[in-house]
């Protein structure tokens, strides 16, 4: 992997200067934060949330208001991914609690597929709910607004992902509509702010609202950096029980990081394997007050995670050995791939061969697929002429799912390369970008102040650092496996350690890696997370 080293052009001594940040943070801002505005945001430490008031949202409180006059039934229709199941929740606890008599539906993900269905307001009918909301889907959700048109049912979409079309609904609250500081809000992120407008600010909500904006992988300015901030505050606090049960391994601080990869794939799993659950459970399970119950349920999400990684570590083999290396674009498909765990093989073959990737696995009309992009390529444009070769498509810049006849298939693969050879697309050799620090810059106060730049995500992305001068003082391997140099600047001893077993090398002259503060009863010291060295 090429190193590519980032330059800061001295701007770390104006950010020194103006915002009184030690050079090492000031090195960090300088090379993640395009202006002052975006500093300032990183370095704001108020956690007060803005509530919206858009006339949208103004609409929305008045008819749920006259819900609750007439005792109408209303119905959340939700997703089946972590920030659909979050914003669910939050939906139905802010209906409950404002007093309106509420239902709510996660879509089979095999069966039914994403977003609001005809099936499911012919149902809600049925039932009688005269009222739908929408939380994270709705917005390309047309067949279903059509009839729930013709039957008299009136329909609410809070949604955030892409309006290719006006939806022909009561209302729309989306952030592209609700402007600053709510631009960057996810599903649940748009859910909040109804529910905070009707019961208020509660940490629960916020919690799960925060747990979303990072599965979501939402950018992380205005109200979401706010938003992850306080939720993680709370999270802090260990009175979540429901997400405390999810982790087998309790951590000593809730951070973005450990939400991403302890928490985020739980939620998920339950949605991707839904043959193996009733996903409507996750949202009951996250309101869910009894420890017993918490416990009990807790113990078979577990579980249900389990079988998803065994499955997409089965599957992501298979892929590997299917694909063709010299393809600009992989498309991968085969009649045992799981559809559910399809867009996490696609995600791994991108992450390693740094090519747009196409997994499918097979559906009732031909192959659902799952794509992942890389970075300059825009999957949303690149697929506008394509799209006589498929069925359904939809998602964002980066990642999308399709759906495609048996027989255009192989049609849509040759179509597919046939385009990215006419592109001006570079697909360079994977790079890592690192900024250079020196050893006298790393010590606790600084790393101190590192940690309170968090939370670091998309758009904000955390720093991998290459530090020099370090002075080795000891070089073994740990049980004999990995890497770990016991170093010092001259003051400060630090710990180089490395979970990388082909690293060996007793004297480098600098540390690829992560600098964070390894605490061990009651101490802490600086240590790099070492990825590769120099």
């Amino acid at each position: 992997m090429k190193i590519e080293r980032i330059e800061t052009h001295g701007e770390e001594q104006r950010i020194r200067q103006n915002f009184g940040v030690s050079e090492l943070c000031a090195k960090v801002l300088a090379c993640r934060c395009q202006d002052d505005e975006q500093i300032r945001q990183v370095l704001n430490q108020d956690l007060t949330l803005h509530p919206c008031q858009s006339p949208e949202l103004t609409q929305i409180l008045k008819r749920l208001d006259t819900a609750r006059q007439r005792h109408e039934k209303v119905l959340i229709a939700g997703d089946y991914d972590a920030d659909g199941l979050c914003a669910t929740a939050i939906m139905k606890e802010a209906l409950d609690r404002a007093g309106i008599v509420s239902g709510f539906y996660i879509p089979h993900r095999l069966n039914e597929g994403y977003g609001l269905s005809a099936q499911t307001v012919q149902l809600a009918r049925d039932k009688g709910y005269s009222l739908i909301l929408t939380v994270d889907n709705g917005v390309a959700a047309h067949p279903a607004l059509t009839l729930a048109k013709q039957l008299g049912v009136e329909v609410i979409v809070t949604d955030h992902h892409v309006i290719q079309q006006e939806p022909e609904c009561l209302t729309l609250l989306h952030p592209t509509r609700m402007g600053k500081p709510w631009q960057y809000c996810c599903g649940a992120g748009v859910a909040l702010q109804l529910s905070m407008a009707m019961t208020g600010p509660r940490k629960r909500p916020i919690m799960l609202a925060a747990i979303a904006t990072i599965a979501d992988m939402m950018p992380l300015w205005e109200e979401n950096r706010i938003l992850v901030r306080l939720g993680l505050k709370y999270l802090n606090e260990r009175q979540f029980t429901a997400i405390e049960a999810l982790n087998e391994k309790k951590c000593e601080l809730w951070t973005e990081k450990e939400v991403a990869y302890q928490i985020v794939p739980k939620l998920n799993a339950a949605g991707r394997l839904a043959e193996l659950c009733n996903i409507n459970n996750i949202v009951r399970y996250l309101l869910l007050e009894d420890p017993a119950q918490i416990e009990s349920a807790a113990a078979q999400i577990r579980q249900i995670n389990q079988k998803r990684r065994q499955m997409s570590d089965k599957m992501t083999k298979t892929a590997m050995e299917q694909m063709h290396p010299e393809d600009a674009f992989h498309v991968i498909a085969d009649k045992e791939f799981h559809e559910g765990i399809i867009g996490l093989v696609a995600g791994r073959i991108m992450n390693e061969t740094h090519r747009p990737t196409l997994v499918l696995a097979p559906s009732a009309q031909g192959y659902k697929g799952s794509v992942r992009s890389v970075p300059g390529l825009d999957i949303q444009v690149f697929f506008e002429d394509l799209r006589g070769y498929l069925i359904q498509f939809g998602g964002h810049a980066q990642a999308a799912g399709i759906e495609v006849a048996a027989d255009q298939l192989e049609p849509l693969r040759q179509a597919i390369l046939a385009k990215m050879e006419t592109l001006d697309l570079a697909l360079p050799e994977p790079t890592l970008q690192v900024l250079p620090v020196s050893a006298q810059e790393i010590n606790l106060t600084a790393l101190h102040e590192l940690d309170q730049l968090a939370p670091f995500g998309q758009q904000f992305e955390p720093v991998t650092f290459e530090v020099s001068g370090l002075t080795i003082l000891q070089y073994a391997k740990m049980k004999e496996i990995y890497p770990k140099w016991q170093t010092t600047n001259g003051v400060d001893l630090i710990d180089a350690i490395s979970f990388n077993r082909e690293l060996d090398n007793p004297h480098p002259a600098s540390w690829i890696g992560q600098l964070q503060i390894n605490r061990f009863r009651g101490r802490e010291k600086c240590s790099i997370l070492v990825e590769t060295v120099e």
